[in-house]
């Protein structure tokens, strides 16, 4: 009887034992999932960041190139007017005197 008693004993002790490992491989298993959670997480947010750069990268590119076209027109608009302010400014010029002291001219 003894020998029983002890054999349940013996059989207690190890069934607690396989319910510590099984106890700690949970944990165990808890904290690597963690770990590679935050990893992935960390090496989302890293890919997402280099996105951000290259898009601002690629809309500032896109930017200088609208702001240059501007300045290209704008330059040319403002060769345009003076050139037609050389041809025209004697003309303007007699037109406005003309207007002002009231000489009609023919």
């Amino acid at each position: 009887m003894e020998d029983l008693i002890m054999k349940i004993i013996d059989i207690e002790d190890r069934a607690q034992e396989i319910i510590r490992d099984a106890k700690k491989a949970d944990m165990d298993l808890d904290e690597r999932i963690k770990n590679e959670a935050n990893k992935l997480h960390d090496d989302i947010e890293k890919k997402v960041e280099e996105k951000n750069v290259t898009v601002k990268h690629i809309e500032e590119e896109d930017a200088d190139k609208k702001i240059a076209k501007i300045n290209e027109k704008l330059e040319k608009n403002m060769s345009d007017l003076d050139k037609k302010y050389e041809q025209n400014k004697e003309k303007w010029v007699n037109d406005i005197l003309s207007d002002i002291i009231g000489v009609q001219r023919r």
